[in-house]
């Protein structure tokens, strides 16, 4: 029996050097570290519910987040058939101003990718009158209101980003 206890012992003790070398030299983690160490691998590393800002700029989303804002207020006027915040696309509904009841159009915005750049929003833009039948009739859209709108689009992307850069 003591002998038993004496080998019990013994191995505890060397095994003590090894601890001691992954530990020494380095600070006590602290409750968050040590919560991150039991998390890493695990499908629900992140928590659920949080006041911490993410490091990335897409917060939770999967394209760039000051272009997906920037799209949302350039039509915020626009009644919205279909946003997926995930996927990059926000469709409007058909829409005719008050003054122009024979006109209406349609946009579709899609964000392809998480860097404010030019090539990460395309937008199509659908114009249509009615004609005497009451049918509506197809009417093409000049190249220049199209890259209007892509512009004014990535330039309030940029005031957004850097309105969150200065906080």
């Amino acid at each position: 029996m003591i002998i038993k206890t004496l080998s019990v012992i013994s191995i505890l003790i060397l095994s003590l050097p090894s601890l001691a070398d992954k530990t020494l030299g380095k600070e006590p983690k602290n409750k968050r570290e040590r919560r991150e160490d039991k998390t890493k691998g695990h499908l629900l590393a992140e928590p659920l519910f949080t006041t911490a800002k993410k490091k990335n700029e897409t917060y939770g989303i999967g394209v760039n987040t000051y272009l997906w804002k920037a799209s949302l207020e350039t039509v915020s006027f626009l009644p919205k058939k279909s946003t997926d915040p995930f996927g990059g696309t926000i469709i409007t509904d058909w829409y005719s101003s008050p003054e122009t009841p024979n006109e209406r159009l349609k946009i579709e915005i899609m964000i392809t990718g998480r860097a404010l750049t030019s090539e990460g929003v395309q937008v199509a833009i659908f114009r249509e009158k009615k004609n005497t039948r009451g049918e509506w009739i197809s009417i093409p859209l000049d190249r220049d209101t199209l890259l209007k709108f892509e512009e004014t689009i990535l330039s309030r992307a940029r005031e957004l980003k850097v309105a969150t850069e200065i906080e």
